[in-house]
C-alpha cells in the first residue's frame, strides 16, 4: 500500500474488528479487480464536507459444520 491513508485505515479496521488475519485488508482491496480499493480511494479523494457518507466495515464470523464419518470396529470380550 503506497497510500498512507490506506495503511491507517487498515490498522484501524484490524484493531476495531479484532482481525487476526494479516492479509485480510489487502485481499479486500484486490477483490473484484480492485473495486473496493477504487471505491475507498474515491471516498478519500472526492468526499466533501457537504456530501459526507460513512464507510462501514464489519466482519462476519461463520461456524463451519463438518460431518466426519468414523468407522468403528467390533468390541470383543
Amino acid at each position: 500500500m503506497d497510500d498512507l491513508r490506506f495503511e491507517w485505515l487498515c490498522k484501524r479496521i484490524y484493531y476495531s474488528l479484532d482481525v487476526q488475519q494479516t492479509d485480510a485488508f489487502e485481499e479486500l482491496l484486490s477483490r473484484d479487480d480492485g473495486k473496493a480499493e477504487s471505491m475507498i480511494s474515491e471516498y478519500f479523494n472526492e468526499t466533501t464536507d457537504d456530501n459526507q457518507l460513512p464507510l462501514i466495515f464489519y466482519k462476519l464470523v461463520l461456524e463451519k459444520e463438518e460431518e466426519i464419518e468414523v468407522e468403528c470396529g467390533r468390541l470383543t470380550s
